[in-house]
């Protein structure tokens, strides 16, 4: 390029066109962001239908319930065979002369 320099205002005209097409991206993709958002929940999560009456979502709440605690005792008792398998599997590698300090 030549030695001739851009004038003030015609850096500053630029720099504002740049500042607007980078604002109105960001727009569109967060509005696509949204589009996205709204259509994956709506594939992904059924609309919830909850019973009219205390007593249908007391049961509801109680059978929820019961699903929680019957994940958590599965998570505990995969927890806890992972932790004895790999005690196993050091006292394995250290050889049974080895004392480790947790057992």
């Amino acid at each position: 390029m030549s030695d001739k320099k851009m004038s003030s205002s015609r850096k500053h005209h630029l720099k504002s066109l740049m500042l607007q097409i980078a604002s109105t991206r960001l727009e569109e993709e967060a509005a696509e962001i949204v589009i996205a958002k709204k259509a994956y929940l709506e594939e992904h999560c059924p609309a919830l239908s909850l019973p009219g009456s205390v007593e249908e979502l007391q049961k509801l709440i109680k059978d929820i319930h019961g699903k929680i605690d019957k994940v958590d005792e599965e998570r505990y008792d995969a927890d806890a065979k992972v932790t004895k398998g790999q005690k196993e599997m050091l006292q394995a590698l250290l050889g049974s002369s080895t004392r480790l300090p947790w057992t």
